[in-house]
């Protein structure tokens, strides 16, 4: 019973430390995750006004500029009044998470136009491209020439970004692309068509 009682000591005596520790330095802690959470919130906000501002989003740039601002400012305040080296350390790791978090959003958002080239042997591009003209896509062929001068089928389809992911399994494992951002169309293209 005495050596239970010596072990719960041991273990309850850290831990009332460390809630004292906490009590004690409440307010720096506040801070530390207010300095935190803000830069996470101002460099999501960034890297998406440039991903916006590369796609022409222009009225949403403008809302992310402002709001952007509005938190930079007031995180750079909190850092500007702190004497600590960890609130440093802690405005950074707020900008590192806020880079993977705009990148998470972004491939989310999956905004924009592609132009997908797929180079196939003749008679398989030719099922392909009518698979795709099936299933909605705007697929333009033409004829290239492959190593040794062997014909090709070259099927190019103008896509909405987010539809990459669903095109991939329909072209199968064996697959020459190419893959280019497209910063404007015109007309049905790049549209999926429902009504086909």
């Amino acid at each position: 019973m005495i050596y239970i009682n010596a072990l719960w000591q041991n273990l309850i005596t850290p831990i009332t430390v460390l809630f004292s520790m906490i009590e004690a330095y409440q307010i720096e802690i506040l801070n530390l995750v207010a300095i935190f959470s803000l830069n996470m919130l101002s460099t999501t906000l960034s890297n998406l006004k440039t991903i916006l501002l590369t796609k022409r989003v222009m009225k949403l740039v403008y809302v992310t500029t402002f709001i952007d601002a509005m938190i930079f400012a007031l995180a750079f305040k909190c850092l500007a009044t702190s004497s600590s080296l960890v609130f440093l350390v802690f405005f950074a790791a707020g900008r590192l998470s806020g880079v993977y978090l705009g990148n998470l959003i972004e491939s989310k958002l999956a905004l924009g136009t592609l132009e997908v080239s797929i180079h196939k042997h003749w008679q398989e591009g030719i099922k392909l491209a009518d698979q795709l003209r099936t299933l909605g896509y705007s697929v333009t062929t033409f004829k290239g020439y492959g190593i040794n001068g062997n014909d090709r089928l070259v099927i190019t389809a103008i896509i909405p970004r987010r539809e990459l992911d669903g095109l991939k399994p329909l072209l199968g494992n064996r697959i020459n692309m190419t893959v280019k951002d497209v910063s404007k169309t015109y007309g049905k293209i790049g549209q999926v068509q429902t009504n086909v």
